[in-house]
């Protein structure tokens, strides 16, 4: 019925009544969860996990595509009148519906809304769901998943989808926290480690010396756990400073084609110091800045202007615009973009030439 909706929203006629606005935006007026072009979705349930962390159980309305585990959606809220989005793994799904887990962090605008103001029967929107944190097909005979803080989510959802296959493989869980207190899904991992003899949680407390495994990922505890880097899966998930140490050790061993990355943060390329004081011209606005060192959002934003953004990583996208001459550098990988009209993330996009974006 939805879908027929949606279908008599395009027609001509809908939107001959509907001028000088659209179908969709009366729809949305009239019934917000269902109106509008994107995915809506109502907090059916609000769990705190931890002090910091909460999990937000999610209907979404009949344009939700169903995701892989592993992926991330964008979810997008109105806090004070602005509109803010962010990414966040699914970490897993509750009577069909998905769950993200967000934990808080200072100056987080929409962790801090999700562990603070958060309430059931508050409406948010998703994107479609993306990332290719996934499993791998066939299943290997051996998983190793190493995670950090909130990096746990997406190694939740992949675990849940092992046990649900029942597999019997090894399943190792190398999990980094600053103690009991701030571990996610500390009851539930247990659980699942007792009642499933493949599944091994190894938990690594980065502040008490005191524990058998404590401070920050070293080749020690791959030795304590017996890990098998040339025969396990690998996947890690947390802060930058983990990502490096793993990839960077995977690397020495070897082994890097079996070493899956999911970040939270662009790893940065230096920006050029030539690259000062360059013209930026923003089209659309009128507006031309200059960007020394800033990337364009933060030039755009320093302009006065306000761009659809939401990870500022160059993950969600939701920041793309189209450049219409010059060229910029992408601040994660270093690599200069063409000269002429492209679709670009301005989020990790600096200028290296004078550019122009229609924005």
């Amino acid at each position: 019925m939805l879908n027929l909706i949606d279908h008599a929203l395009k027609s001509p006629l809908a939107r001959i009544l509907s001028w000088p606005h659209t179908p969709e935006s009366y729809l949305e007026l009239l019934a917000p969860k269902v109106g509008g072009k994107g995915i809506k979705a109502t907090v059916k349930a609000v769990r705190q996990e931890t002090n910091r962390a909460v999990s937000l159980v999610l209907e979404p309305n009949h344009r939700w595509p169903g995701h892989i585990p592993g992926q991330y959606v964008t979810l997008g809220v109105s806090l004070n009148g602005r509109r803010h989005s962010r990414c966040f793994t699914i970490s897993g799904l509750e009577h069909g519906c998905p769950v993200v887990t967000i934990q808080s962090h200072e100056g987080g605008t929409v962790s801090c809304w999700a562990n603070e103001s958060v309430w059931s029967g508050d409406t948010v929107e998703l994107s479609a769901p993306a990332g290719d944190f996934v499993l791998p097909s066939p299943r290997p005979d051996r998983f190793l998943f190493i995670a950090g803080g909130s990096g746990i989510t997406p190694i939740r959802a992949l675990t849940d989808q092992l046990v649900a296959e029942n597999y019997s493989g090894q399943i190792d869980i190398l999990y980094y926290t600053p103690g009991l207190q701030d571990t996610i899904f500390l009851e539930v991992l247990q659980d699942i480690a007792r009642t499933h003899p493949n599944i091994k949680l190894h938990l690594v407390n980065t502040r008490d010396t005191s524990k058998k495994l404590h401070g920050h990922f070293s080749a020690t505890h791959l030795k304590a756990i017996g890990a098998d880097l040339s025969q396990s899966a690998a996947y890690v998930c947390g802060p930058a400073g983990l990502i490096a140490a793993v990839e960077t050790h995977w690397q020495k061993a070897g082994v890097a084609e079996r070493l899956t990355l999911e970040r939270f943060q662009a790893v940065q390329a230096p920006v050029a110091a030539d690259a000062a004081a360059l013209p930026v011209q923003f089209t659309e606005s009128g507006i031309t800045t200059t960007a020394p060192g800033r990337t364009l959002l933060e030039a755009a934003e320093g302009a006065g202007l306000s761009p659809n953004n939401g990870c500022r990583q160059g993950i969600c996208r939701t920041c793309t615009c189209r450049k219409l001459a010059g060229q910029v550098r992408d601040i994660r990988t270093g690599e200069l973009s063409g000269s002429g009209e492209e679709d670009i993330a301005i989020c990790v996009s600096v200028p290296v030439t004078p550019v122009t974006i229609e924005l």
